[in-house]
């Protein structure tokens, strides 16, 4: 198996030690890393984000329960790792409201070793992609951190689909200037042309 920096690592929690290592051998017949913890409580003293990763967690559990563990990953972490709530056949209606909360997913007992483990590489295929955003996320800020105060002005006013003459009123700047502090910007950050600009570094929700 690779390193414990590259596989993909299960974090299981259950107060059971028996439906534990039955998700541990589950888990780790498909290549991955299974941490196993007897309580929420111990897993957050412990955990750190990696790259690919989802947790599974009880929902009902002595101290912390699930639905706990789920509101203090979404606390402490801009992007939570997936979680898939594993429930009793009484506790479906809390798996649901932990989906509405945003749990990736959530699986009753007695488990299904199929299910189980589709869902967990379901999982584990979305961390890599949330690992990604976070990278992108992190070199976007990174760049932004590059500009002047009036870099950053000019970009404000292009990403709102403004022309450099438009620019240079509002700010009340030359035209000439403004052309010179886009070029600028854009060499920083990487783009070539407003088509990009805009693709990379409008924020979410505005495109």
């Amino acid at each position: 198996m690779a390193g414990a920096g590259t596989s993909p690592r299960v974090h299981l929690i259950d107060d059971d030690d028996i439906i534990l290592e039955l998700m541990a051998t589950l888990v780790e017949s498909i290549g991955a890393e299974a941490s196993a913890f007897r309580s929420a409580t111990v897993f957050l003293d412990q955990y750190s984000p990696s790259p690919c990763e989802c947790v599974v967690s009880d929902v009902r559990m002595p101290g912390v329960s699930g639905l706990h563990l789920q509101r203090e990953l979404q606390t402490r972490f801009e992007v939570p790792p997936p979680l898939i709530l594993v429930t009793g056949y009484s506790e479906v209606s809390a798996a649901v409201e932990g989906m509405k909360q945003g749990a990736f997913d959530f699986v009753e007992k007695p488990l299904d070793g199929h299910r189980f483990l589709e869902k967990v590489q379901a999982a584990l295929n979305l961390s890599r992609d949330l690992h990604q955003a976070r990278l992108q996320r992190s070199a976007r800020s990174a760049r932004l951190a590059l500009l002047t105060p009036k870099e950053r002005e000019v970009l404000d006013e292009v990403l709102k689909g403004l022309s450099s003459k438009e620019i240079a009123q509002r700010l009340g700047l030359s035209v000439r200037t403004v052309e010179n502090h886009r070029a600028h910007l854009m060499d920083k950050l990487r783009v070539k042309s407003a088509v990009e600009l805009v693709r990379d570094f409008l924020p979410r929700g505005e495109h």
